[in-house]
């Protein structure tokens, strides 16, 4: 992911487009909530990672590396089996999954810390600042923790405790936008999102409960800006973006900002990018997540009623996304079996982290196609796009294929044909 640095932005500010929010002088800051109650999450690996750790201390990874449960020497006077699963993240700023760390109810005589790992794409539309990890209450409120430590050099952010809950990764706030792919003369709506309760809770609290997720107070909304081709028109939290009317050569994408001022926490340049494309776009998201979009190749016909389609870049933004179906016209192709050569197929890969396919290894080694498949909405005999979706359920995930979590997936993009 190509990130712009506030440095390069300042620089070109002479010329761009800038936009002020006007704040009306009648806004004022809300009142504080209870914050949002939410279910619990469940799991979504079978197995969770299980260790044993004494009174000599010790640190259990979970299964998938994104976090660390470290108990200093002195902390527990026995034996206690300490356990890591990752759940499904009901935080309402959640990002990527949950984790359930147990025993609930056990009690240390030192904090321990618990560190999350983070990656570029956690922090895209929004800054390492952002970076949070939160608590849920047994009310089901979930409660950050404003002490968190940063390391940007080995990307973590940690955090002590002395209790086990089910616990989770989020962003404070993010620039969120309805395309990251936009045709020439295509709409974009971007929305500046926090939580009901961010910044409303003084900052020498130890916790805040983490409120519904809104657009974010004007009062700390200082001016949008545009970098490239287009047209900005921003209005306090929100903006329309419309592209130009030709692709532009450079910069492409473009990049959309917008200052804030968080008072003790900092001033902040936020920001979006959007490309400029006729080929169209393919979004994937995984277990019920966010969803990750990129530009698409033009769909290939391989043969008859044979077709593919790929993002763009293969694996250049750490991620490929390969689909091709066999079939004749508009419906929904399943999966072929996986000891036959053509047919329907799917695949998403994450560099350096899960891949998931659709066929799958049974509890009894028996390899079979996943359920769902590729439906095709149109072939673009009219305006020249092929449009459809994709679902794999189970996937096949991890070395063995075992099954693993529902697959979703959508597409518009150009025929090449």
């Amino acid at each position: 992911m190509k990130i712009i640095s506030t440095l390069i932005i300042a620089c070109l500010l002479t010329i761009m487009q800038t936009g002020c929010s006007k704040k009306p002088s009648d806004i004022q800051e809300p009142a504080e909530t209870p914050g949002e109650v939410t279910a619990v999450g469940t799991a979504d690996e079978v197995n969770a990672a299980t260790k044993i750790i004494g009174a000599a201390g010790g640190t259990i990874n979970s299964n998938d590396g994104k976090i660390s449960v470290s108990i200093p020497q002195g902390a527990l006077t026995t034996n206690q089996t300490i356990t890591v699963q990752r759940i499904t993240n009901t935080n309402p700023m959640g990002i990527n999954k949950g984790y359930r760390i147990t025993p609930h109810n056990l009690e240390f005589a030192k904090p321990a810390t618990i560190t999350f790992k983070y990656t570029e794409t956690d922090f895209e539309a929004a800054v390492p600042e952002a970076l949070g990890i939160a608590y849920q209450t047994n009310e089901g409120v979930w409660n950050a923790i404003n002490s968190t430590t940063l390391n940007k050099n080995l990307m973590i952010v940690s955090v002590e405790t002395t209790h086990f809950s089910d616990w989770t990764f989020f962003k404070s706030f993010e620039l969120t936008s309805t395309a990251t792919v936009l045709p020439t003369k295509g709409i974009a709506q971007l929305e500046l999102l926090s939580d009901a309760n961010f910044l409303l809770h003084s900052l020498e609290k130890p916790e805040r409960p983490i409120g519904k997720r809104q657009n974010m107070t004007a009062l700390f909304i200082k001016g949008w800006s545009l970098a490239g081709a287009g047209n900005l028109a921003p209005n306090q939290q929100k903006a329309t973006y419309t592209a130009p009317a030709t692709v532009p050569n450079a910069p492409n994408p473009v990049a959309i900002s917008v200052n804030i001022d968080l008072n003790k926490k900092g001033k902040f340049l936020v920001v979006k990018h959007i490309k400029i494309s006729n080929d169209g776009e393919i979004s994937v998201r995984v277990g019920g997540g966010d969803w990750f979009t990129q530009e698409a190749s033009p769909v290939v016909k391989i043969s008859d009623n044979y077709y593919m389609l790929a993002d763009s870049d293969g694996d250049e933004k750490g991620r490929y996304i390969s689909v091709r179906w066999q079939g004749a016209g508009t419906g929904t192709f399943a999966y072929k079996q996986p000891d036959i050569n053509v047919g329907t197929h799917v695949q998403y890969l994450i560099t350096g982290g899960a891949n998931y396919n659709c066929a799958y290894t049974k509890p009894n080694d028996e390899f079979v196609a996943s359920g769902g498949g590729v439906t095709i909405t149109s072939l673009g005999n009219n305006d020249g796009y092929v449009t459809g979706t994709f679902i794999i359920t189970p996937s096949g995930s991890g070395d063995f294929l075992r099954a693993g979590p529902t697959v979703e997936g959508k597409f518009r993009v150009r025929k090449s044909w």
